[in-house]
């Protein structure tokens, strides 16, 4: 049901972009647009909770980072293999090596995400959301290509 919706709605949006874009890159847009702002608010959601308690409060960014990746993966995963690169096997053993690629890919942009964040944070004293929106925004262009050309390569 969910996934009959959001084919509608990425469908009904479609021939507006269409000149300028084939579908794969559009589907691709759109919802890494949406899980990456799910991963934002999860990630402010979780850093303001945490904050307020003065023990973790060092290890606020790091958990924050940890609860955001872990539920933003799954997500992502599942809206890419299903919306933008549909011409990926879906044999059971390459979903399982896709997956265990996609991880791989999105560990090292969460990983690069991470330390431009803390840079943002302790070098030029951005304020936490601030610098995570702009990390992310920068590792969400180079991992499109990582998932296109690595993860979910047609053969």
């Amino acid at each position: 049901m969910i996934k009959l919706k959001i084919l509608q709605l990425l469908n009904f949006f479609y021939p507006l972009l269409k000149k300028w874009m084939g579908f794969t890159v559009y589907a691709y847009l759109v919802l890494g647009a949406f899980n990456t702002l799910l991963n934002i608010f999860l990630f402010i959601c979780c850093f303001w909770v945490l904050q307020d308690s003065y023990t973790i409060t060092n290890a606020a960014v790091e958990i924050a980072t940890i609860v955001s990746f872990v539920i933003t993966v799954l997500s992502g995963f599942w809206l890419n293999k299903n919306f933008a690169f549909t011409k990926a096997s879906n044999e059971l053993n390459e979903v399982k090596k896709q997956f265990g690629k996609y991880f791989l890919v999105a560990l090292q942009g969460q990983f690069s995400d991470y330390l431009i964040t803390k840079g943002l944070i302790i070098f030029l004293k951005t304020n936490p959301a601030i610098a995570y929106c702009i990390s992310t925004f920068l590792m969400l262009v180079f991992t499109y290509f990582l998932q296109k050309y690595f993860t979910f390569k047609s053969r």
